[in-house]
């Protein structure tokens, strides 16, 4: 008799749990490979014994469950000018994902007592089942086959080519509707148990309905289980043959929104004109994908302003899921430092320089966000539709906008520049030089005067802030120069004392006097509460005090800023002014005079001779000069130390008038910082 064939083994019917033959044993020959036996099962998802426990059938899942994420995840869309059926870009895709084969949870209570061996020779065989709904109504499954690599003990790495109308499907039923899934009809290797009978010998007789061996095949190697029973045929003659065989079960894995999160979006890419980014909507797949912003005007929130006062504009970031408040104004930065301004004296080696110096500004400003309103505005993202799936996080923006010019329309007598600081700051550089005849530190006098102005501040510009690169329309918003209204960041510190009652320390960690105007409780998710006023409570420079009423939360958030007199004491000024003379120590100032507008001949004065003693620098000698009908305005040049210069020239101005009738002397106070040119009249010299 010939040897049975292994090709000749055809499988079919319903599961057979056990099988015996007529001696009562259906055992494998010696020295064969172990593997199952497709007959045998005790319990389902199990397809045989072996020597210290049971095959198993597998279970698939995206990946194990010790990990976050799925590192092998990507959809990556390419779009390489073909154009489809419509119109449109013809786009091709590539899916990966991972997935492991993992003991199903029904037989993991036996793990413990039996042990488990998954299957030989698994191939998962993945089909990627997207559904498509026809025009009408009704709904068609494609089916795409994937291929796999093996990836570590337990797991594989699926990949499936997506072409034309299946990328838009299949993108949209990752993000939105959860609709996709994956069938599997794995394959492994087994012991298919046959029973054969043989002609003219056993049972059904040889004839032209039976002709040649007969087989019976047991089992079909599936996950159903029952009770052991013999085979009907038990009493004929025959034998019990083993045929190594394939043998395939069924196992079906719904995707989901599993990868419709924060942590794989950035993983949804697209390709086009030689660029790759992270796909911001459906958009970017059935139009042609050029640059573009992921960024959008977040409008579900209504009316920002009125919110939250301190915020202008709210964008959402649809691949990152950030939300940026811009700010209704960049000012001062205040830190545990101080305040981050400075000035520099620098030399003005240019002919035309007539004080021989010039003045550079620098100051270091940052959103005036008030921390309240950014924790009342991170309570209310957790509602808006956007939030649906995600985790939105609140950011400020991270810098200029190169694209769009920055100015400082405030102050037209200083030329300013621009640049990105640290984190979301931004630098604003200020030159002041001589202005003709009127002398740079004239200039920046009144600079000074207007940083510490009252009501609105005179010194104020326009900046654009960064969102993305490609964002179209420039995102403006204000700068204003003013120690009366700043940013503040660590020259506050709180720590709060959950009580009963509530309260919290709050450390001034700074040089500089500050005033708080309220403070709030703010917890993870929840609005700020309860918010109490402070009512410009004074907190000296290096000084702790209690705040009552709050200290439940997480944190306490304290709206503040800077104490500052009014009218500001030019002195006073350089305690929010870091001045540096490192490179000019002193400054040409002129000290004018002019008696122009007084009529000498009605007055009957021949001469005016002027002495000028400055009341800082007694000492320093100013030379004298002398007015006339011919020559009514005259000026000599001091030099100054240049703190001196821009802090004020308080001076004393001593005339002596000599008239037709005799001489007298006018003494007149004067600041020739201030007002650089003492004008007589009349009642000057009365």
């Amino acid at each position: 008799m010939a040897e049975p064939k292994p090709w000749l083994v055809g499988r079919s019917g319903e599961h057979v749990d056990s099988v015996v033959n007529e001696e009562r044993s259906a055992e494998l020959p010696a020295g064969l490979p172990e593997m199952p036996r497709l007959e045998s099962g005790i319990f389902p998802d199990s397809v045989g014994p072996t020597a210290d426990g049971v095959w198993y059938l597998p279970e698939f899942v995206l990946f194990d469950d010790e990990f976050d994420e799925d590192p092998e995840f990507s959809f990556a869309a390419e779009q390489n000018g073909e154009v489809a059926e419509d119109g449109g870009p013809f786009n091709r895709a590539v899916l990966t994902v991972a997935m492991d084969a993992v003991v199903p949870d029904h037989l993991t209570a036996f793990e413990g007592e039996t042990a488990l061996h998954q299957v030989p020779d698994l191939d998962p065989g993945v089909e990627l089942i997207v559904p498509i709904t026809e025009s009408g109504g009704s709904v068609r499954e494609v089916k795409v086959a994937g291929t796999t690599d093996i990836a570590g003990e337990i797991g594989f790495i699926a990949t499936f080519e997506l072409t034309g109308s299946l990328v838009e499907a299949a993108y949209v039923h990752l993000t939105r509707s959860g609709k996709l899934r994956l069938e599997f009809t794995p394959t492994y290797s087994g012991y298919q148990t046959t029973l054969v009978t043989e002609p003219d010998t056993g049972f059904p007789v040889h004839g032209p309905i039976f002709d040649g061996f007969q087989f019976e095949v047991f089992g079909d190697g599936g996950n159903t289980a029952g009770a052991p029973i013999e085979p009907l045929l038990l009493d004929r003659l025959g034998r019990y043959v083993f045929f190594p065989s394939t043998a395939r079960f069924h196992r079906s894995l719904p995707l989901g929104l599993t990868f419709n999160t924060d942590t794989y979006r950035s993983r949804f890419t697209i390709t086009a004109e030689g660029m790759t980014r992270p796909i911001i909507d459906v958009n970017d797949l059935n139009s042609f994908a050029g640059q573009r912003s992921e960024y959008r005007e977040l409008t579900t929130l209504g009316n920002v302003s009125a919110k939250y006062p301190s915020l202008r504009r709210i964008f959402f970031g649809q691949v990152s899921g950030t939300v940026i408040a811009v700010p209704a104004a960049y000012g001062i930065l205040v830190t545990a430092q101080g305040v981050l301004a400075s000035c520099d004296s620098i030399v003005d080696e240019s002919p035309a320089s007539f004080s021989g110096c010039r003045f550079h500004f620098t100051f270091t400003l940052a959103p005036m966000a008030d921390p309240i309103d950014l924790a009342r505005l991170r309570s209310d993202i957790l509602d808006v539709p956007e939030a649906v799936g995600r985790t939105l996080r609140v950011a400020l923006p991270g810098g200029l906008d190169s694209r769009t010019p920055s100015t400082l329309e405030g102050f037209p007598a200083g030329q300013a520049a621009f640049a990105d600081g640290d984190g979301n700051t931004v630098q604003v550089g200020v030159d002041i030089a001589d202005d003709g005849p009127t002398p740079a530190t004239t200039i920046v006098n009144l600079f000074l005067q207007q940083l510490a102005a009252t009501g609105p501040p005179p010194l104020f510009g326009t900046i654009a802030v960064r969102l993305d690169d490609v964002l179209p329309d420039p995102v403006r918003t204000s700068v204003l120069l003013n120690v009366r209204r700043t940013a503040h960041s660590d020259d506050l510190a709180t720590t709060p004392r959950p009580g009963p009652p509530p309260s919290t320390e709050a450390v001034n960690q700074g040089p500089l006097d500050l005033k708080l105007d309220r403070c709030a409780d703010v917890r993870e998710g929840e609005a700020p509460d309860p918010i109490v006023s402070l009512g410009g409570l004074v907190l000296g420079a290096r000084q702790t005090t209690t705040l009552m009423g709050v200290g439940a939360g997480t944190e306490v958030a304290v709206p503040r800023g800077l104490v500052v007199a009014a009218p500001l004491p030019k002195a006073t000024m350089l305690k929010f002014l870091a001045f540096h003379t490192h490179t000019v120590q002193e400054v040409q100032h002129p000290l004018t005079v002019n008696a122009a507008g007084l009529n000498f001949a009605a007055e009957g004065v021949v001469t005016i001779k002027v002495d000028i003693t400055l009341v800082a620098h007694p000492g320093d000698s100013v030379p004298s000069f002398t007015l006339s009908p011919s020559h009514t305005v005259d000026f000599v040049h001091v030099s100054l130390p240049v703190d001196s210069a821009v802090t004020g020239l308080d001076s004393m101005v001593v005339l002596t008038v000599t008239t037709t009738s005799g001489t007298r002397t006018v003494s007149v106070p004067h600041d020739f910082v201030d007002d650089p040119v003492l004008v007589v009249t009349s009642s000057t010299i009365h």
